[in-house]
């Protein structure tokens, strides 16, 4: 399974069009199909029910969007903590202290910084 499968699915599970998910993913329509039926081949299963002017989610789509959710969920908050890391927003800070030094008035300042 692949990210930007899961991405396009949900794409085209919140639209039910095609073109419209394609649009949002910045992708070609035939790109987003060809993604979204790769995705039901690995999953054993049709996620989609397509027909002229109807598109619907079938038992398995629907089944499985919620689990497909929180995982695309999860993955992009993992990406954007390690962009934070690597960008230094977000690092760990070590203080040394002497022993004449309160805990007491770091302990205020650093919850001012947070």
């Amino acid at each position: 399974m692949q990210f930007h499968q899961v991405r396009y699915f949900l794409a085209l599970a919140r639209t039910l069009n095609f073109t419209r998910a394609a649009e949002q993913c910045n992708v070609t329509q035939p790109a987003l199909t060809k993604a979204v039926h790769k995705l039901e081949q690995e999953l054993g299963g049709a996620l989609i029910h397509r027909e002229r002017h109807l598109t619907q989610l079938t038992e398995l789509g629907k089944m499985i969007l919620p689990t497909l959710e929180k995982i695309f969920t999860a993955a992009e908050a993992v990406r954007l903590q390690a962009r934070g890391y690597q960008k230094k927003t977000i690092a760990p800070l070590k203080i040394g202290l002497v022993p004449s030094v309160s805990a007491a008035l770091i302990t205020e300042l650093l919850l001012e910084l947070a």
